[in-house]
């Protein structure tokens, strides 16, 4: 009877064992699982999840999530590396404590450029309502502008110029233009003049950062936003 026993105990806890162990690989198959039925794919992705007990793991439950994306694209959002880590995880509910990281190489939506613009973005905060701070060169405003007016208006401009704290202008033979950059209702980047408006560039709607402010930051632009982790993880 104590032999018999014995073994129940020692098969319990070779069980145990292997499931602590076995874990962290088994949550990252599953978050990558998740990730894409999201419409998640990337060159290369690196995942790790953690959690005190690792066995914790096995319930859908963890402290910590990295996620490192190379050439991602995630619907139909692209960007050139991703590094997310999330906290107090919700495997099967898909929701997130909080996140912060980076997005290097984010592409911008618009019909004019031959090649789109992209941005830097830094996030930090709830998983529900993380502050996004998104950062676009000069350059890249100034190659948008000259594509715009080319395309619509057969202009070639010959100068652009970002103004604080928020004011493009526009130099063209014989005219200069001049407006403000606001945050429409839905979101996007677009500059107001005396002549009307028009979309500079928005994120893509598949993608869930809502930009709400932008200012010029010495030859760049700033731009503030809102990621909801949940949404993208298809909480």
């Amino acid at each position: 009877m104590r032999g018999c026993l014995s073994v129940l105990v020692l098969a319990a806890a070779l069980i145990a064992g292997l499931a602590w162990f076995a874990a962290p690989p088994l949550a990252s198959t599953v978050i990558g699982a998740v990730l894409s039925g999201t419409g998640y794919q990337a060159a290369s992705t690196t995942i790790t999840a953690t959690a005190d007990p690792p066995i914790r793991l096995l319930i859908g439950r963890a402290d910590r999530v990295t996620i490192d994306g190379r050439d991602v694209t995630w619907r139909t959002f692209r960007t050139a590396r991703l590094l997310l880590t999330l906290d107090d995880v919700d495997l099967f509910g898909r929701t997130a404590g909080t996140i912060q990281g980076s997005i290097t190489g984010a592409e911008l939506q618009t019909t004019d450029a031959a090649s789109p613009p992209t941005a830097d973005v830094t996030i930090d905060g709830s998983g529900a309502e993380a502050s996004a701070s998104i950062r676009v060169s000069g350059a890249a405003v100034d190659r948008l502008v000259r594509a715009r007016f080319a395309s619509s208006y057969q202009v070639a401009v010959t100068s652009t110029a970002l103004v604080a704290p928020n004011t493009l202008q526009v130099v063209a033979p014989g005219a200069t233009v001049e407006g403000r950059l606001v945050i429409d209702a839905s979101g996007a980047l677009v500059l107001v003049t005396r002549l009307g408006s028009a979309q500079v560039f928005a994120f893509d709607p598949s993608f869930p950062l809502r930009l709400t402010a932008v200012r010029v930051v010495g030859t760049d632009l700033e731009l503030d936003g809102t990621l909801d982790a949940n949404a993208l993880l298809g909480g």
